[in-house]
């Protein structure tokens, strides 16, 4: 019967952590966070 579900469990797995790559960098909203290659450091917020 495991023979049978192990696809599905697969794709889960897979689609779990592909939507948990998606949140990213972007999680913070302080005014000190800067994500990866944000060149505006400088004058951020302003």
């Amino acid at each position: 019967m495991f023979v049978r579900q192990w696809p599905a469990i697969l794709l889960t797995l897979l689609v779990s952590c592909c939507l948990g790559g998606c949140g990213g960098n972007y999680k913070f909203s302080d005014d000190t966070y800067r994500p990866l290659g944000d060149p505006q450091v400088v004058n951020r917020g302003k």
